[in-house]
């Protein structure tokens, strides 16, 4: 089992649990293989991978029971080493309280005990898919992107009863015999080796059917359409052809699948065949409790929000009942314990994901995003470096005779380059801002990270258009023009626009650009709008007064580009631009598989004993660049 923790811990179920029980007055040794090294899924990482030679760990690391960092509940204490690619702990039963009684107890009558390590990841590194890895001494093969933790903080080890991964095992190496004796011969000490009687076999067998017969008895011994498949793995059990874990595994499935639909939430009569899961009805709920019931509606549909008025959140805290209600789960009286429950849910975390995410997306669009109308937008599947070739350097189509053949075009060298990046930040609920109500984090916190998010990208954006990478605008190119006449008005715009028109590629070939877009800073904004919207113009002579550039191009404006405090000295609230459609490619946004909005991943419960909160991770990945100088024109602006 793997579990995702708050600030990149890890919580990875053991491959293997050894209880030892050494001699009388030596406490029982613990062996725990608890991780083997390979790849596997974690919730909010996806596949991941992790380096045991990166992992540290101190000289002594606590063994407890079930996470308890109580004093109760200490089970003893071990030493990491790495054997094989995997990590190891060994160690011994030291504790004194109940829980130490409990484990050494449970595992000599034959249970099966698994473990859970928490890990704090401190570094680590993205592997693109279809990439290989040599790691733990063996090459992993990443099939769609995998995450290696290349450096991690081993920070303790518990014990527990039955984990999620029903692919994990428990050997007990020896249990106690008859006449308190270890269960080892004297005379050879190979685990193992157990000396019973008749009496203690038939009383273990007694022990195995009864733990069968538990296992299979389902709430109000009724198992529906599943009936003739439990009566089968139970004959199986008793016949020793599954084992106890492999039953316990196929009843979960089962108890799982006859469950009425716990995760969904009925509309009731009058809405036949329609159904909605319960995240979204929980989500809807939260959104609406917060103050946002026209994005829930918009988002999710009148249907769920027909749902999520019937149940009825007037407090955050019944959120929390109501989704451990849905799960099947008992319902703690006491607040704190109550949050705590309901955050380990599946329920209310992706419930709680959905909320966050609307709101954020819904502050990202909000957001004035003026670069969309200038530049050409892109896919990259990798953070690799990617090229594009300038539109403007392709080649003619030759002609071809009668029965000829079709020669090959070349695509030019002349080309950009450009890669995407990955950008993100950490997002918190406390459990008080569920005890006292608070959906504040919705407003106040997840609808800035949207904006947030927005104004990064275009940051960065416009912080690469004013920096001029390459004398991207330089009169050497033809798209840059000084002087006192480029001051924004009639003629100096219909200047630019012939200079964008006339431009050829290096063979003079015509390009055929047309000015779409004109760039201006705010202290420019008015004197646009007068030059674009203005049906006359006064003249010096008596010749045409109607305005040749009216409604010429679209109008945009962006306060960066007057922003020397932030952006430089190439910040000018004189400079305007002017850019052709997307197609021509002035500059590049390149977007990590087409995505072209924040992810907001649940990243799980914090692990510090003082503090429960639920943690989400946004992040966003993207590049930019300029490509085809010939598309845009910059005027200085001289007055």
């Amino acid at each position: 089992m793997t579990v995702m923790t708050s600030s990149g811990n890890l919580l990875i179920a053991a491959a293997h649990v050894d209880v030892r029980a050494g001699e009388a007055s030596a406490p029982p040794r613990l062996r725990i293989v608890a991780y083997s090294g390979g790849p596997m899924t974690v919730g909010g990482w996806g596949p991941i991978v992790i380096d045991v030679a990166g992992v540290e760990a101190s000289e002594r690391i606590a063994i407890l029971a079930d996470h308890d960092q109580r004093l109760s509940g200490v089970v003893g204490h071990g030493s990491v080493s790495i054997e094989g690619g995997s990590l190891v702990v060994d160690g011994a039963v030291t504790g004194v309280g109940q829980a130490a009684k409990d484990v050494v107890a449970l595992a000599r009558a034959g249970f099966e005990l698994q473990a859970s390590v928490g890990l704090e990841a401190l570094e680590v590194e993205r592997v693109a898919a279809g990439k290989k890895v040599n790691v733990n001494g063996r090459v992993v093969v990443s099939g769609r992107g995998i995450t290696l933790v290349k450096r991690g903080r081993l920070r303790e080890v518990s014990v527990v009863a039955i984990g999620a991964d029903r692919t994990t095992s428990v050997d007990v190496a020896a249990r106690r015999g008859i006449n308190g004796s270890t269960g080892m011969d004297a005379n050879n000490n190979d685990a193992g080796a157990a000396v019973m009687d008749e009496a203690a076999i038939r009383a273990s067998e007694r022990e195995r059917l009864r733990e069968i017969e538990a296992a299979c008895a389902a709430p109000g011994s009724d198992w529906g359409r599943s009936a003739k498949r439990v009566a089968e793995l139970k004959a199986s059990a008793i016949a020793g052809d599954i084992d106890l874990s492999e039953l316990r595994a196929e009843m979960l499935d089962i108890l799982r699948s006859s469950r009425p639909k716990a995760p969904v939430a009925h509309l009731g009569a009058g809405v036949r065949g329609v159904s909605a899961s319960t995240e979204n009805v929980l989500a809807a709920a939260l959104l609406k409790k917060g103050g946002f019931a026209a994005l829930a509606e918009k988002s999710f549909g009148s249907y769920v929000m027909e749902a999520a008025d019937r149940v009825g959140v007037l407090h955050t805290l019944d959120a929390c009942r109501w989704a451990l209600e849905m799960e099947g789960r008992e319902v703690p009286r006491e607040r704190d314990a109550l949050v705590r429950a309901a955050l380990s849910t599946m329920s209310l975390p992706v419930a709680l994901t959905e909320s966050i995410s609307r709101v954020l997306l819904d502050g990202y669009g909000e957001a004035p995003q003026t670069w969309r109308s200038i530049a050409s937008v892109r896919s990259v599947n990798d953070f690799r470096e990617h090229k594009a070739v300038r539109p403007s350097m392709t080649s003619d189509l030759d002609p071809v005779a009668p029965g000829g053949e079709i020669k090959h075009g070349t695509l030019s060298e002349d080309a950009t380059t450009y890669r995407a990046n990955t950008y993100g930040t950490m997002l918190s609920v406390d459990r008080r801002d569920i005890v006292n109500d608070d959906l504040g984090f919705l407003d106040g916190v997840a609808r800035s990270l949207g904006r947030s998010a927005m104004r990064t990208l275009a940051d960065d954006y416009y912080k690469m258009l004013l920096a001029n990478p390459g004398s991207f605008f330089s009169a050497g190119n033809g798209n840059y023009i000084t002087g006192a006449d480029t001051a924004l008005s009639v003629d100096s715009l219909a200047a630019a626009a012939t200079a964008m028109m006339v431009q050829t590629d290096d063979e003079d070939r015509n390009l055929d650009l047309k000015p779409v877009t004109l760039l201006v800073p705010p202290q420019l904004a008015v004197r646009a709008k007068q030059v674009l919207e203005s049906e006359y113009i006064a003249a010096a002579t008596n010749g045409p007064t109607g305005n040749a550039v009216r409604n010429l191009v679209r109008l945009e404006i962006e306060p960066r580009l007057s922003n020397g405090a932030r952006f430089g000295a190439n910040a000018s609230a004189k400079a305007w631009y002017l850019f052709a459609e997307h197609a021509a490619c002035s500059t590049i946004v390149a977007f990590l598989n087409g995505r072209d909005t924040p992810t907001v991943e649940y990243f799980g419960l914090s692990t510090e004993p003082n503090r429960l909160a639920a943690s989400w991770r946004v992040y966003f990945d993207w590049g930019v660049a300029t490509c085809d100088f010939r598309a845009a024109v910059k005027a200085k602006g001289e007055a």
